[in-house]
């Protein structure tokens, strides 16, 4: 039987390129990355838009002919698998063969420059034009295969010191515009790769300098801001220094100014009051940064990512003369004892005097993978402070141990001024403390028992505290919204007592006046039955606009709107409809099935007369037009749950729309034109304030389906509570 190969249209690199790559931005973090993988310790991004090229040159190891031929010339190629780099063992951070796809995707040009580390191989020099590699006639296809890269080998040159080894990629006739917008969302692809310290160590691994280089002087000040971002996200600072004894340090929230403190080296418990230059340190200077990394952080850093870079590069570290001891600051480093008081449960510090501590302050002690600190010494200086034969720790001297003692105490301090403000923020917060505040709570004590609690389960937990957190947040913009909407309604809610008052003293004034014009006799028959005429006017007049003042009648008793009672369902719906009766407009009114024992969730009559006032003018607004107009109010009982019905006959409602109706402002009248203009129908706040005054009540208001005969069923449903 014969066989058939798969073919692959050259047309297939820009497709994969579009779908994978996505974004300039990306694609160009994609080749940096690729430095990074090839053990690279300082990259430089040269971007010249007027020049319409970029050009990223590293010092990694390079690539002999033969690497090139069978990692880069090849797509999806498996070589990343390994995990880490060939010589700085790094954890890979380029994906599958999409570097390659990056610069098709960036530019129609592309020149690499190589150097392999392996000083017995050559040199390497290709180029490519993306469009004409893959040109073909309208008639032809070209398979993938038949790409072709221009190469040619070269020797090294001995004497040019600044090319030893590495890649230099360059990139012409750019495909896309870039932006400040784009260079920022480049760092913020690209930071969390470069470390926040240069090191001293002799460690090249955790070695990687990023330089960006732009004729545009505004992209580069945007790289560089965006990169250094990190820095600039912390919640509390401690910047202090030891001199001739004395201790000075100052502690600064973000947003706010600084304060200062200062203690004596001499009254450290280990000193027993007395200082020696001999045996003390003399000399140190320490800054710490303190970050909260839990929710949304701020220039658009993941919260994820920010734990993972602070987790590797964290902590606390020593420099003696400019040289970074290793030990301190790494994962397995807890030399201010931080972690361990934490696992300890420890509350009390043992450093501060007792008359200012609060209680448990020493649960606000961040852990080391949200700090990160600096701390200056010089040995050669110090009497009494020496490194360890091994070159990576101090011996455990006075002078060193007053070195973690005074840094440990302006940890200790932050403690507990951040425990006493969270004292003061609940006294005047009081029982109104948000609850996505207590969730946060939540997060903070399982932070502090994760070293407790398995990996999965607690990733797990965490997952649902920060989906509850979210969910809390939610809810608490919609509460603020409808204050914000309840303030003004409040307002009107006063005005219209005023209204109302002022009304009755009018409608007093009119009924006299209607008296006096039936007392008018005149010698005209026909100005006679003008006059009376006018007053039968005024008359039916008064009592229409004595029905509209009714609708304010509940509020305006002090026991209506103060008083909760479960109030009897029948009296209040009867009572709603006689106040209503005037824009029923002839509509028949049926409550028949209310049983005269049904009593409604406990509230005032206020809240239930706005309640069935505003359902109750939304059905005979909406019948205004129809042929038949009835009203029907049931009840209906389902297990424990109780249930109100309110059906109308008017132009009915979309159910998959129904729920918009209930923000403010939002309407789904269909009356007429004609009646419009007469001034029928509300405003939209409606049913945006019985659904206010349902959830207070502990009810739930939705439309729902009608039975039969009835275009729209209200229902307004409450648990039993016996």
């Amino acid at each position: 039987m014969p066989t058939l190969p798969f073919t692959i249209d050259a047309e297939l690199l820009r497709e994969l390129g579009e779908r994978l790559v996505g974004k300039p931005y990306v694609a160009l973090a994609e080749l940096v990355k690729n430095s990074y993988d090839a053990d690279a310790t300082d990259v430089t991004i040269k971007f010249a838009p007027n020049e319409d090229s970029i050009e990223i040159i590293d010092n990694g190891h390079g690539m002999t002919v033969d690497e090139f031929k069978n990692f880069w010339m090849r797509i999806g190629t498996t070589h990343k698998k390994e995990k880490k780099s060939k010589k700085l063992g790094r954890l890979m951070t380029g994906s599958k063969g999409v570097g390659r796809l990056a610069v098709q995707f960036l530019a129609n040009k592309l020149t690499i420059k190589t150097i392999p580390a392996d000083k017995n191989y050559k040199c390497l020099k290709a180029e490519i034009n993306w469009n004409k590699a893959i040109e073909t006639k309208p008639t032809e296809t070209k398979e993938l295969t038949e790409v072709e890269v221009t190469y040619s080998e070269f020797d090294r040159n001995p004497s040019d010191t600044r090319a030893l080894q590495g890649t230099s990629i360059t990139l012409k006739e750019l495909k896309d515009e870039w932006t400040e917008d784009s260079i920022e969302d480049l760092a913020s692809e690209l930071w969390w790769l470069q470390p926040p310290l240069k090191s001293s160590t002799g460690n090249s691994k955790d070695q990687f300098k990023i330089r960006f280089r732009s004729t545009q002087k505004d992209y580069s000040k945007a790289f560089v801001d965006q990169m250094n971002a990190i820095k600039r996200i912390w919640i509390a600072r401690l910047v202090g220094k030891i001199e001739d004894g004395e201790v000075e340090f100052s502690l600064q929230f973000q947003g706010e100014q600084p304060t200062n403190h200062k203690y004596k080296i001499a009254d450290f418990i280990h000193n027993n009051g007395v200082f020696n230059k001999v045996k003390n340190l003399n000399k140190c200077h320490f800054e710490i940064q303190i970050y909260n990394l839990s929710h949304r952080q701020k220039f658009g850093i993941k919260v994820n990512t920010a734990r993972e870079y602070f987790r590797k590069y964290g902590g606390v570290h020593v420099y003696d003369g400019g040289f970074r001891l290793p030990y301190y600051g790494s994962s397995e480093s807890d030399w201010l004892k931080l972690e361990y008081d934490h696992s300890h449960r420890r509350n009390v510090s043992e450093l501060l005097p007792k008359e200012i501590q609060v209680f448990r302050a020493l649960y606000d002690l961040p852990t080391l993978g949200r700090v990160f600190g600096i701390v200056k010494i010089n040995t050669s200086a110090e009497p009494n402070l020496g490194i360890m034969i091994t070159r990576d720790r101090l011996t455990d001297t006075t002078a060193y141990k007053d070195l973690v003692t005074a840094v440990r105490y302006a940890f200790d301090w932050y403690a507990n001024e951040t425990a006493r403000r969270k004292i003061e923020a609940k006294k005047q917060e009081g029982s109104s403390e948000p609850t996505s505040l207590k969730f946060e709570y939540v997060e903070q004590v399982l932070e502090y028992y994760e070293p407790e609690i398995p990996k999965d389960v607690y990733q797990e937990i965490y997952k649902r505290v920060q989906e509850a957190t979210m969910a809390a947040e939610s809810h608490q913009e919609l509460i603020l919204g409808q204050m914000g909407l309840l303030a003004p309604l409040a307002t009107a809610g006063i005005s219209a007592l005023s209204y109302q008052h002022e009304l009755k003293k009018q409608f007093a004034y009119i009924e006299n006046t209607i008296d006096r014009m039936k007392n008018i006799e005149t010698m005209s028959p026909e100005l006679q039955k003008n006059v009376q005429s006018l007053g039968e006017d005024l008359t039916s007049w008064l009592k229409r606009a004595k029905a509209t003042n009714l609708l304010f009648d509940y509020i305006a008793d002090t026991e209506n709107t103060q008083l909760r009672h479960s109030l009897r369902a029948k009296a209040v719906i009867e009572e709603i409809t006689n106040q209503t009766s005037f824009l029923a407009r002839g509509a028949e009114i049926d409550y028949s099935q209310i049983d005269e024992r049904l009593r409604l969730p406990e509230a005032s009559f206020a809240e239930w007369g706005a309640i069935f006032q505003n359902v109750f003018i939304n059905a005979f607004n909406a019948m205004l037009d129809s042929p038949k107009r009835r009203l029907r109010i049931s009840f209906h009982s389902h297990e424990k749950f109780r249930e109100i019905l309110i059906q109308d006959t008017g132009y009915g409602i979309n159910l998959k729309d129904a729920d918009r109706l209930f923000e403010p402002f939002q309407r789904a009248s269909k009356i007429s034109a004609e009646r419009k203009a007469l001034g029928y129908g509300g405003t939209g706040l409606g049913l945006t304030i019985v659904r206010l005054l349902a959830n207070n009540i502990g009810c739930s208001v939705q439309f729902v389906d009608p039975e039969d005969g009835f275009k729209t069923a209200f229902s307004i449903r409450w648990r039993e509570v016996k």
